[in-house]
């Protein structure tokens, strides 16, 4: 039995994607505000805080500053509203443009947030965070030679850029470069250790490599950091059924569809074991399932 690896889709930083988009936003149009502590708007508080005589690169910063909160918080509609509000008093505040251009990654407008990226460096050639946004764009518009590039002047810029590192390496893996992709995941790692998407893509690389002991220990540590990783339960789930293990892979995937029901990796790949234990109903309902919910079996490889 032989499995692929399941990836995940995740953005620049590694953080999966959250769910309410940029009011403004044409990949997201229809995303509400995620605010549910009752908590007053960001941006409303920026204003009031100010009132109507505070001058123009004063409330740049202050709307900047509650971009940057809610953007950490993960309210991306009004991470959204406070960075152009702060645009609108200073075009060129730097920090509201880099937090916009990531906002435009959450939700796939790539070109935009490349963009942003060189907006940002006219104003600032050696900003760090401008490389490292650009280094991503180019990631996600295929251009894995840039990315690299881009992401070499974040790290020589700023040796802490642990995300420059992860992107890196990233890049370097999908250029068919895995001992460069593992340097990066290390130092990323080094930097950040309980980042889990590099935990996460570091033991893809591995069970790639058929180093199945160190994907297992990877995906571990992934999901002791974060026990509803869904997708990491899949990966586990089929390095477990790569070495025979065939109760420890059922388990993975039974908790990935308990935190996942519509996860078509893990139908799938439960429908291999059941196949292989003999269970072949189980295994043609849960294979059906999982071509329902979209899994493209032709490309599986």
């Amino acid at each position: 039995m032989s499995f692929s690896q399941p990836s995940q889709p995740s953005n620049a930083d590694g953080r999966r994607p959250e769910k309410n988009a940029p009011k403004n936003a044409s990949a997201a149009s229809n995303g509400k505000a995620n605010n549910p502590n009752g908590k007053k708007k960001a941006g409303k508080n920026a204003k009031v805080s100010l009132g109507a005589d505070g001058n123009r690169r004063g409330l740049a910063e202050t709307f900047a500053a509650a971009g940057r909160d809610a953007l950490e918080d993960g309210d991306f509609e009004e991470a959204f509203d406070a960075f152009q509000q702060a645009l609108g008093y200073n075009s060129q505040h730097v920090a509201a443009r880099i937090g916009l251009g990531k906002i435009w990654l959450e939700f796939e407008e790539f070109e935009r947030a490349f963009e942003e990226a060189n907006r940002v460096l006219k104003l600032d050639p050696k900003r760090a965070e401008a490389f490292e946004l650009r280094g991503h764009s180019k990631r996600f518009l295929g251009d894995f030679e840039g990315a690299v590039d881009d992401y070499t002047q974040a790290v020589a810029l700023d040796r802490k850029a642990f995300a420059a590192f992860y992107g890196r390496a990233i890049a370097a893996d999908m250029l068919g470069r895995p001992e460069a992709a593992l340097d990066d995941f290390r130092a990323c790692l080094a930097l950040a250790p309980e980042f889990v998407p590099a935990y996460y893509d570091r033991g893809v690389l591995y069970a790639s490599e058929n180093r199945f002991a160190d994907a297992l220990a990877d995906y571990s540590k992934a999901l002791e950091l974060d026990p509803e990783f869904a997708h990491c339960f899949v990966a586990r789930g089929s390095t477990f059924a790569e070495l025979g293990e065939t109760d420890k892979a059922l388990a993975d995937f039974d908790e990935a569809l308990r935190l996942d029901p519509e996860n078509a990796d893990a139908y799938y790949y439960r429908s291999l074991v059941r196949r292989e234990l003999g269970d072949k109903a189980a295994a043609d309902r849960d294979r059906r399932t999982a071509l329902e919910l979209g899994f493209d079996e032709e490309n599986d490889v």
